[in-house]
């Protein structure tokens, strides 16, 4: 099942979801040419099964070697021979672990960078890097997915504190981007945001700051519009995500 993605406005910020293959038309209505690239199929059933046993990322099975939970090295092997799994196991949880395609290229690789930070990318199955995910405390912080292609498609940074983005980014198959979403002041958690119309002009511009009372993010100050050309077309004043003037 290929993805694709939908920007989906939300408290005054667009947020980015990723939905099953439809026609481009029913996910960006109003933008229907951008170019999206080949994200690849989904990760196959029998290398996701591993994640079970990685408590670090949610999983809460333990593997049993015999009669006991698995310590140590374990390995498995295609029917062909070619190697699949392996993995260190720790009372039955892994820890350390790479997954092969059945052509033997590397699929994902999980390892612990410290006691509360672990990381883990996979790649498709052309070789090309597919993502990257960084953990703290088995909550992700950072995550990066690129096309088969390995142009970067989606970029997504968290907040350390607050249950908010610091950045994110969205790019289409030819690398123009579709939208941006940068941390500009840490004090306040505002955010500047720019979206682009297809082949990479800009089409808006403004900031949104986070509410730590409500959780929410809304548009402050003057959002700028602009036509495909580069043309301005209407600037907005915004307080609490409402307008007060357009000119």
């Amino acid at each position: 099942m290929k993805l694709h993605f939908a920007l989906i406005p939300l408290g005054g910020l667009f947020v980015v979801s990723t939905v099953q293959a439809q026609p481009d038309t029913l996910l960006l209505a109003q933008d229907e040419h951008y170019l999206i690239g080949d994200a690849g199929d989904d990760p196959l059933p029998e290398l996701n099964i591993y994640d079970a046993y990685n408590s670090t990322i949610g999983g809460d099975s333990l593997r049993q070697c015999g009669a006991f939970p698995c310590t140590g090295w374990v390995e498995d092997k295609y029917p062909n021979g070619q190697l699949r799994h392996r993995g260190y196991y720790d009372s039955g949880r892994l820890t350390v672990f790479k997954n092969y395609y059945r052509s033997g290229q590397l699929e994902r690789e999980f390892k612990a960078v410290d006691a509360t930070h672990c990381s883990q990318r996979t790649w498709h199955p052309n070789g090309q890097l597919r993502s990257c995910t960084r953990y703290r405390d088995g909550v992700v912080i950072q995550y990066e997915d690129y096309y088969v292609s390995g142009q970067l498609r989606y970029v997504e940074e968290r907040h350390k504190e607050h249950h908010c983005f610091t950045r994110l980014e969205l790019y289409a198959g030819d690398g123009t981007p579709i939208s941006l979403l940068r941390m500009v002041d840490k004090g306040k958690l505002e955010v500047e945001q720019k979206e682009f119309h297809p082949g990479g002009t800009l089409k808006s511009q403004g900031r949104a700051r986070y509410n730590r009372a409500t959780m929410d993010s809304q548009r402050v100050g003057t959002w700028v519009y602009f036509d495909t050309d580069g043309t301005k077309i209407r600037e907005e004043d915004l307080v609490g995500g409402k307008v007060l003037s357009v000119r």
